[in-house]
């Protein structure tokens, strides 16, 4: 603001408008600039602006234009007298507006602020106005409020110094573009202004003013810039789903490009088309080209084209895709003609170009950065930006970040479907929006009514390229929507095959959807091509699917595929094949939820069958929690008194799951009785898996004797029916027994032998096991840097397996030997992420072990009250009858705390204990997290 409290000034030079020639006796002073560039007045409170003024001026300067920032500084000169001559003599008035009025000189009825915006009269305006704003002054609230009411004023609020100095060069830029272009029209109907009639004629432009800011394109714009400007790119087509600004983009680059082409740029759009015949006479007609009697329109095309430099913009050529032929003998007969096109999918021209317009980015709902930092995002700043075009005082808080990243990742980053959903925030809070997100199609309509209909809601815009789909196609396309999360080409010939004619090939419909942007090629497990839709296409695809009467048999189908599926990966639970299949049963994971829920209500038979052979998935990748749930619901509803092996998988997983968990009363005797109907079976290599978790458990217990047996059993079983793999299991756990025993010899030696095995049979998960139980031996003989060796070189392998519990035994193992090496604060990481890791199992047991390792930690730097409190909860929570995840019973328990106790302060301590002993787990593990010095 002109008026504002003196300051000295502070802009350069080159920034500052000179003196006025005379501001005395009433006279008009006339301003001198260095030159004559168009001039752009700011206007804006001093202080509570800098940076943003300066923003500003770099944003001026960067077009080339010349910024006036009147700044009071020391002058002899009547203030008013001064910001009124400077603006009289700017172009374009920009006002930039926050909390403050500004000062209300004496003699005035209004701030130098208003008077400012007064006198701007009818220069263009581009006003920007700051939030959150909590503690705006009453006088620029009726300022604002009556700035809004105006007419043919740009209005716009900003949050960041980046956004704004973005939205000043964008909007100066197409201010400067509609005057440039309203000027040369007057001049060429006049005929008397500084664009000749016939240079007019010569220069064709007919692209449609952009009145609101491209977000964040700024790849694909440089991209498609560069490639445009190449003399061997004679086309260039940009390619996307529905909804992916294709248009928008193009527009913006052809505005970008219009110095370029000597000829100018035309813009032909083919949505209103469906007859590729057509096509030349749509482009004639862009071209100002009358026809010619007897003269086919093509030759007429040519004739007008061949000497010119021009670029030609297509838009939306998929609905006739027919007619690409065309643009091949434009090309080939015009030598200076370039043409951008946009389209859903690629012509196929020989010398065509492709650059595919992505969805924007997205943040991670689980990971959100601050908020200040979210509109890094371009899903989450064009949300933003078309929130606030509807609801102008519309910001972004902590409560409603999560809701506005989870809107733009749920709606796939795709700018149509962002744009409807911030259109609805003028009724609905970002957080009822989310709410009323499940479905997405119903929600998002309401577009613009000078939008094209397609662009009018998100579904009329799948369904324009649905339309364009030939029977077999769009049979395919509804068919591949009971796959959830993507599916590869084998998944899709096997589920959807029935579906097609005999002559239809599953492989060319497929690469037919990917042309047309409906599905996106990835990249699955061990490289394997993968393919999905974006979900708000899916759920199109499943509405069709469901008009179509198809949605039963293709569920059934999608179920009977992934049943078999997880059956064939059971069978490689151990050995070298693990790791691939485990990799596989991953990324397939919400297909085999999909099955599971439909399984769960249509066909039991196949949700025991899928939950029994997917037990150990869920074990060795984390998933306890919600693998255990999916096994206790299938247990539930099989008949308890069936002695088939398919209870009995069932049971063994159930079993599996609750002792990863901890619960060791549920899990007994689930396993006992899988163990019981195995052998009623015949079935020896199931009997010594389910037994080798029945000896786990029952050495947890501390019950060595029988743990030792029913590890001997099943190491003879797995011998006599040869799986090497479970005898190496076998061979660790009966070692496991030894050690605890304290024959740590015996069990050096059988825990070398499980290392050497699971090496010969390549089995990843078995060799970071072995390792880990070899760290334990030496950490027990007092070799602290031999056990860190071990357990480090068993992370990598453990990353690569996913096995959740496994990673979180070594963290622990990791901790205790950092810790007697000295390294404090590596110690607490490790029992901090362990730590973590049981949480995320719901693993009672393996907690409370991480936070003796933590007492560990506080009593080595002597904070006695802080040991005392984590002793105490340990105490309290320590299992009954069992001994921890590493070995350590009651009676070794006890000695650690009389050891740590003599150590430290005993009242301190006391104190402690006292309160850790009435801590619940939740209690307990808050405490260990918080931040301590160590």
């Amino acid at each position: 603001m002109a008026t504002a409290q003196p300051h000295a000034a502070s802009e350069n030079a080159s920034t500052r408008p000179a003196e006025p020639e005379s501001t005395q006796h009433g006279t008009t002073p006339v301003i001198r600039t260095p030159d004559q560039r168009v001039r752009v007045f700011v206007s804006s409170t001093l202080q509570e602006l800098a940076q943003e003024r300066a923003a500003a001026r770099e944003a001026i300067s960067q077009l080339r234009l010349a910024p006036i920032l009147f700044e009071l500084g020391a002058r002899a000169h009547p203030p008013k007298e001064l910001y009124r001559a400077y603006l009289a003599q700017s172009d374009v008035f920009v006002g930039i507006y926050w909390e403050r009025y500004g000062w209300v000189a004496p003699g005035m009825d209004v701030s130098g602020l208003e008077d400012e915006y007064r006198l701007a009269g009818d220069k263009p305006k581009l006003i920007y106005v700051k939030a959150p704003a909590p503690e705006r002054e009453p006088g620029l609230k009726t300022l604002l409020s009556r700035i809004r009411d105006e007419d043919g004023v740009s209005y716009k609020p900003f949050s960041s110094v980046d956004e704004l100095r973005g939205l000043v060069v964008d909007d100066l830029a197409l201010l400067l573009t509609e005057r440039f272009a309203v000027t040369e029209r007057v001049a060429v109907t006049q005929g008397n202004g500084p664009v000749s009639p016939e240079a007019s004629e010569r220069r064709r432009d007919n692209l449609p003013v952009q009145r609101s800011r491209l977000i964040n394109r700024t790849a694909e714009v440089a991209s498609a810039r560069d490639l445009l400007r190449r003399k061997d790119v004679g086309l260039l087509t940009l390619t996307g789903p529905g909804g992916t600004g294709k248009t928008r983009l193009a527009l913006h680059v052809a505005h970008n490009l219009r110095e370029v082409f000597a000829d100018g740029v035309v813009f032909a759009p083919l949505a209103s088309l469906t007859d590729p015949n057509l096509v030349a006479s749509k482009i004639a007609e862009s071209l100002g080209i009358r026809d010619a009697e007897g003269r086919p329109v093509v030759d007429s095309l040519v004739a007008f084209l061949r000497p010119k430099h021009l670029l030609l913009v297509l838009d939306n050529f998929e609905q006739v895709i027919a007619a690409a032929p065309l643009l091949t003998q434009l090309l080939e007969q015009c030598p200076q003609l370039t043409i951008l096109v946009t389209s859903r999918s690629p012509l196929r021209l020989r010398g065509e170009r492709e650059l595919p317009v992505p969805p924007l980015t997205l943040p991670d709902p689980s990971n959100l950065p601050a908020v200040v930092q979210l509109s890094k995002y371009a899903a989450v700043e064009l949300f933003i930006a078309r929130a606030r075009e509807v609801k102008p005082d519309f910001i972004v808080t902590n409560e409603t970040a999560p809701a506005i990243a989870e809107i733009c990742y749920r709606l796939d980053g795709l700018p149509l479907a962002i744009e409807l959903a911030a259109a609805r925030t003028k009724l609905l809070s970002p957080p009822a929006l989310l709410a009323r997100l499940d479905r997405r199609l119903p929600l998002l309509t309401s577009g613009a009514r000078d939008m094209p209909a397609r662009q009018q809601t998100l579904r009329n815009a799948i369904a324009w390229s649905f339309d364009l789909l030939d029977e077999p196609e769009k049979r395919l396309f509804r068919s591949l929507a009971v796959f959830v999360g993507g599916f590869t080409l084998e998944a899709a010939a096997e589920v959807c095959g029935a579906a097609q004619d005999s002559e239809f090939d599953v492989l060319d419909g497929i690469a037919s959807l990917v042309d047309k942007n409906l599905l996106r090629p990835r990249e699955g497990a061990a490289g394997q091509p993968r393919f999905a839709m974006l979900e708000t296409i899916r759920e199109y695809a499943n509405e069709r699917l469901a008009e179509s009467g198809e949605t039963e048999t293709q569920q059934q189908a999608h179920a009977h595929y992934f049943c078999a599926f997880v059956e064939e990966a059971e069978l490689s639970w151990t050995g070298a094949a693990r790791e691939t299949w485990l990799e596989r049963r991953e990324v397939e994971h919400d297909n085999l939820r999909a099955t599971l829920a439909w399984s769960k209500a249509n066909a039991i038979a196949i949700e025991a069958r899928m939950t029994g052979a997917l037990a150990w998935f869920w074990y060795l990748r984390g998933h306890v929690v919600e693998g255990r749930a999916w096994l206790d619901d299938a247990l539930a509803r099989t008949d308890p008194s069936a002695r088939t092996v398919t209870r009995a998988k069932v049971l063994t997983g159930a079993g599996l799951l609750a002792w990863a968990q901890g619960d060791y009363v549920t899990a007994k005797p689930q396993l006992e009785e899988a163990i019981a109907i195995y052998r009623e079976r015949g079935e020896k290599r199931w009997t010594a898996a389910a037994q080798m978790n029945l000896a786990i458990l029952t050495f947890m217990q501390g019950n060595l004797a029988a743990a030792r047996s029913t590890y001997e059993e099943a190491l003879a079983l797995a011998r006599e029916v040869g799986d090497n793999a479970s005898a190496a299991f076998a061979l660790r756990g009966l070692g496991d027994t030894y050690a605890q025993a304290g024959d740590l010899d015996t069990a050096h030696r059988m825990f070398t032998e499980s290392l050497s095995m699971f090496r010969t049979v390549g089995d990843a998960w078995g060799i970071s096991v072995a390792l880990g139980s070899l760290a334990m031996v030496a950490l027990a003989q007092g070799d602290a840097a031999t056990a860190r060796a071990l357990n480090e070189e068993s992370l990598p392998l453990l990353r690569q397996t996913g096995n959740t519990w496994s990673f979180a035994l070594v963290q622990v193992n990791l901790g205790l030997a950092t810790l007697l090496l000295g390294d404090l604060p590596l110690a607490r990481k490790h029992f901090l992420e362990s730590l973590a890791a049981w949480q995320e199992m719901g693993n009672q047991t393996g907690a409370v072990m991480s936070l003796a390792g933590l007492a560990g930690l506080a009593a080595a730097v002597g904070q006695a009250e802080r040991a005392g409190r984590l002793l105490g909860a340990v105490g309290a929570l320590f299992p009954a009858d069992g001994v921890l995840l590493n070995g350590t019973d009651r009676a070794a328990f006890d000695r650690q705390v009389a050891a740590t106790r003599a150590l430290l302060d005993e009242g301190a301590f006391a104190r402690g204990w006292d309160a850790g002993q009435g801590m619940t787990l939740e209690q307990a593990i808050a405490f260990g997290q918080a931040d301590t010095p160590a």
